[in-house]
């Protein structure tokens, strides 16, 4: 069995949960940032009816993932996968911000081959990776 067949195995009945008091939604979390690929392409290509504000979008502490990193899931800190997490969720963020900058500057096609091969494409892996491997690490603390 993989990674992701042991993560959505272990996280299929996991409820939901306010990240600011409970537990994070891992799947959750992930799908949040796969969509972000989808989001960015399209804004790049004009698609996206929302205004894209790169100075929020650089905020790492916005999203259900970074509410949970800096709120309740701060008592993992010490876990260095948790900290692996952190780094990577804030480059993710910076990367989501330049993409955006590109596009605005004109600069469709460097910015789009940052969402679909760039670092953004490899963070965006790396969050899903690392998630998965500590929600399954947490999971077996349980039993």
């Amino acid at each position: 069995m993989g990674l992701f067949d042991a993560f959505k195995k272990s996280s299929s009945a996991a409820p939901a949960a306010n990240p600011d008091t409970q537990e994070l939604d891992f799947m959750s979390a992930i799908e949040a940032h796969v969509r972000w690929k989808v989001r960015l392409e399209n804004y790049i290509e004009g698609k996206c009816e929302e205004k894209l504000d790169p100075e929020i979008v650089c905020q790492d502490n916005q999203c259900i993932l970074g509410k949970w990193i800096y709120g309740a899931g701060q008592k993992y800190k010490d876990n260095p996968l948790f900290d692996e997490i952190r780094v990577v969720h804030t480059e993710f963020h910076k990367g989501a911000a330049q993409i955006i900058r590109m596009s605005d500057a004109g600069e469709k096609t460097a910015a789009m081959d940052m969402v679909q091969r760039g670092d953004h494409y490899k963070n965006s892996q790396r969050i899903k990776s690392k998630l998965a491997r500590l929600h399954i690490e947490l999971k077996g603390g349980e039993e």
